[in-house]
Parts: C-alpha cells; structure tokens; sequence
C-alpha cells in the first residue's frame, strides 16, 4: 500500500529530469549567446583588421613619401650649393676677363699709339735728310750766281784783294758762292744705308701697328663671345638654381605636413591594435575552435534530451 501511494503520488525522477531540462535551457541559452558574440566579433575583428591594414598602408605610404623628400632635399642642397660655386666662379672669371681685357686693350692703344708717333718721328728724320742729301747732291764747285759775286771796290772785293783788310766782312758761305775747292756732297752711299735701315723700321713699326690692331680686334671679338657665353651660363644656372630652391621649399612644407600626417596615423593605428588586443580574449580562438564549441554543445544537449526522454519513461 505504501509503494502504490508512494508511485501514486510521487515522481522518484522529477527533480533530476528538472535539473536536466534546466541544463539544456542553460546549454541552448549559451548557444544564442555565442551565436550572438560570433557574430559581433566576426564584424569588430573584421572592421579592425580593414582599419589596421588601411592605416598601416597609410604609414608606409607616408613613411616613403618622407623618405624621398628628405632625399630631394639633400640633393636639392648639394646642387644648389654647387651652382652656388659655379656662380661665383664664373663670376670671377668674367671679372678677370673683363680686367685683363681692359689691361690689354690699354697696352695695345699704348703700342698703337708710340708706334704712330715713331713712324711720324722717322717720316720726318726721313724727309730732313732727303732734303739735306738732294742739296747736297746738287752742290757745285765751280759755278756760282753772277748776283753773288762781290763787286771790284766792295768790302768783299778788298778782303779778298788784301789779306790784312781791317773792316767787316760776312766771310761766311752764301748760296751760289764759289768753294774754290771740290764740293761737299755728303757721305751719298752711306745715306743709302741709313734710308734703307730707317725703312726697314717704318715698316717694322707698319706692321707691329697692323699686328697689335689685328690682335686687339681678334681679342676683343673673343671676349665679347667669352661674356655672351658666361651671362647665357650665368642665366641658365640662376634658373636652375631658383627651381631647386622653390622645390626644396616645398619638399621641407610638404614633409613637415607628412611627418604631422603619420604621427596622427600612427596614434590612430595604436587606437586600432590596443582594441583588438581588448576583442583577443573574447573573440579570438585559444585552444578551441568556435565550430568546435558549438560542435560538442549540441552533443550535450542531445546527451541530455535523451537521458530525459528515457526518465521519462520514453
């Protein structure tokens, strides 16, 4: 009687089948929970990863944009530095030129002009002994002008006739008057010599006039071409070295804005990884797959659906 009662109106297995059936609730709530979780990590982790990646790029792309501005500011440097130098260099060299083209043009003047002043000095030399050496040549010794003869009764006449004529008389020679003696027509064939030698001269001075103003065109045709050349250079190189000048300007201003741009990039980066070091414990695997997990969940559930289908006497 106390074991019918006892079936009649007690369940032996009902609070283990409760325990049962409050664990599978507990294993299926487990179960939308992680789904749940999955899913949000699945998105976080990959939204995150796409960040990282992204800034990552963006670091690397800065980092080498940097990079190559400090390479075009050491190069633009350099070259500007040498131009500085050749500069200044051909700027002397124009300086020099244009002195000792001054010192050449003022010694050749000089030449020039000592040389005309000779060739007048030796025209005159020339001209005084030819005139000299043609008299000379034309002199007679017994021929004289009937104007100049002195009268009988004339001074000239009585010194003539007595030695010890006591008045004055011009005794000196007078054009026309009789030598009484061979006529003096100079040293003729030595002239010669002295013609030919003042000649030679006249021509030497001719020509070095002729050369020094030959050299003087020909030096100043060479400078002018020097000087059109060097200010062409001169030109081109300011140019240049202006160019480089407003590069490097902006190749500092730009790298200035980059090196700014990647300190951002990086605090944005370190952002982006302390996260994902927050989702790792959560979201990442650690020994156990999510397929895994969810794998042997539905084992238990099973397990424990079946242990209650059979206390309950199915």
């Amino acid at each position: 009687m106390i074991a019918e009662k006892v079936s009649a109106t007690s369940d032996p297995f009902k609070k283990v089948k409760k325990m049962i059936d409050d664990m599978i609730t507990k294993l299926l709530e487990e179960t939308n929970s992680e789904s749940e979780q999955k899913g949000f990590c699945d998105k976080e982790l990959g939204t995150n990863k796409i960040t990282r990646t992204k800034l990552s790029s963006s670091i690397d792309g800065l980092t080498a944009k940097i990079d190559e501005g400090e390479a075009m500011i050491t190069s633009a440097t350099q070259r500007i530095a040498e131009l500085a130098k050749e500069l200044a260099d051909l700027s002397d060299s124009m300086k020099q030129a244009t002195t000792l083209r001054q010192e050449e043009k003022a010694k050749n003047a000089e030449t020039v002009k000592d040389s005309q002043e000779a060739l007048k000095a030796i025209e005159a030399a020339t001209a005084v002994l030819k005139d000299f050496y043609e008299k000379a040549s034309l002199a007679t010794g017994f021929l004289q002008e009937d104007a100049e003869r002195p009268t009988m009764g004339s001074q000239e006449w009585n010194a003539l006739a007595n030695p010890n004529f006591e008045g004055t008389v011009d005794k000196g020679h007078k054009k026309g008057m009789q030598t009484f003696g061979k006529t003096y027509k100079g040293q003729q064939d030595e002239a010669g010599g002295v013609f030919a030698m003042l000649e030679v001269i006249a021509s030497d001075f001719s020509t070095l006039v002729a050369d020094t103003e030959s050299s003087e065109a020909s030096s100043t045709k060479s400078y002018n071409e020097f000087m059109t050349e060097s200010k062409k250079v001169t030109a081109v190189k300011d140019k240049e070295s202006e160019m480089l000048t407003n590069d490097k300007a902006q190749a500092e201003s730009d790298k200035q804005a980059d090196t700014k741009d990647i300190k951002a990039t990086q605090d944005q980066l370190l952002a982006a990884n302390r996260y994902y070091d927050k989702l790792k414990p959560t979201c990442v695997d650690s020994g156990v797959s999510y397929g895994d997990r969810v794998k042997a969940r539905e084992e238990e559930i099973q397990s424990l659906k079946e242990a209650l289908q059979i206390l309950q006497g199915q």
